[in-house]
């Protein structure tokens, strides 16, 4: 375990991250700072305005930070700092097994399926990372039984040197935060840092162009919407595991293939588990996602509305619009684009749509 009593540690940006991992490290007796690139935190104590004259045994890195080619970063390096994630900093103190699942899309709904069908099965359930909970919030609740479900981020997974988990999922890969990767093929290498971390098994789509082409060994467990002599697949509307059946697909309300691709995907983290069938579909009964994803609102007039406003790429706009490929579709489109092309939204039957925000232009 990481010894942080009277080290002196730097926070690099004061997101959510950043803040769990300030109140994190004091609270274990480090002399804490932070930097940020916003000049409101200027003259704030414990801020560090030049990294340059300064030297830190750690510098925790939140997801928030452009970590590529960022010369506060290879500063911090060379005057002899520990660079880790503020994921990093929480597995190091963890004593869970943990599961880590990114991917374009799908990741906090996945996560919190998994979390559904453990809590349903009566294991001790930690949520945390990209969804919204620090790692670092959670880990010191941490016991030898708890199963810790993480969702990581491609920002997260580039600052990460220490973290590891038992099982990790890679959903899909599609074009998304361009902007800050550089390159599709630079996004793509960060998503694939995930398989270096793994200790026991991966879990990877099938029907996914890039994530099924990233490797192949013993310790691979694909899933698919296909039927398939090994892993996890779906026939006659019900999911097996190899030759067992684990659920039905008749008790899963969610709309959308990329949903479902969701539940095969928690279906295969959890192989392992000898989760019984009755489990699984008490489970997936009710289960809700966040708001904002494929979220029904309601109809008026005979026009179905659907929120989807928690889609921010490309690829998850296409997920929603497949789940309502047969209707006339009146699609409301705006916010960042992040560099990433537009061209298959228009693949779709759109009726009309209407353009706001950054890149409405």
């Amino acid at each position: 375990m990481l010894k942080l009593k009277n080290k002196k540690c730097l926070v690099y940006g004061m997101g959510e991250s950043g803040r769990s991992a300030i109140k994190f490290l004091s609270s274990l007796g480090a002399k804490v700072f932070f930097y940020d690139d916003d000049i409101k935190y200027v003259g704030q104590v414990g801020y560090v305005r030049y990294i340059e004259n300064e030297k830190f045994d750690i510098c925790v890195v939140s997801p928030g930070v452009k970590f590529k080619d960022n010369p506060y970063i290879e500063i911090l390096k060379k005057n002899g700092a520990k660079i880790m994630s503020e994921i990093d900093l929480g597995y190091l103190f963890c004593k869970g097994t943990i599961i880590a699942v990114t991917g374009t899309n799908g990741k906090t709904t996945t996560c919190m399926l998994l979390a559904k069908i453990l809590k349903e099965a009566g294991y001790d359930v930690c949520l945390c990372g990209n969804i919204g909970i620090p790692f670092t919030s959670v880990c010191l609740n941490t016991k030898r039984n708890s199963i810790v479900v993480c969702e990581v981020s491609s920002f997260q997974l580039a600052s990460s040197s220490y973290f590891k988990c038992d099982v990790g999922a890679i959903l899909n890969i599609r074009p998304d935060h361009l902007d800050v990767h550089g390159t599709f093929l630079d996004y793509i290498e960060c998503k694939k840092k995930l398989i270096q971390f793994i200790k026991k098994k991966l879990v990877l789509n099938l029907d996914d162009d890039i994530s099924k082409r990233l490797i192949n060994t013993k310790n691979c467990l694909y899933f698919s919407k296909k039927t398939l002599k090994k892993g996890v697949f779906i026939e006659k509307n019900e999911i097996y595991y190899n030759k067992k059946k684990v659920c039905d697909l008749k008790n899963f309300n969610l709309k959308g293939e990329k949903n479902i691709e969701n539940l095969l995907a928690s279906v295969a983290c959890l192989s392992d588990f000898n989760i019984p069938i009755e489990i699984y579909n008490r489970a997936i009964e009710n289960f809700q996602p966040f708001s904002h994803r494929v979220e029904i609102v309601g109809e008026y007039n005979g026009i179905l509305y659907v929120d989807d406003s928690k889609a921010t790429n490309v690829a998850s706009t296409i997920n929603a619009l497949t789940a309502f490929k047969d209707k006339n579709i009146i699609l409301l489109l705006g916010g960042q684009g992040k560099d990433a092309p537009y061209d298959e939204i228009f693949d779709y039957h759109l009726k009309e749509v209407i353009c706001f925000g950054e890149d409405r232009d």
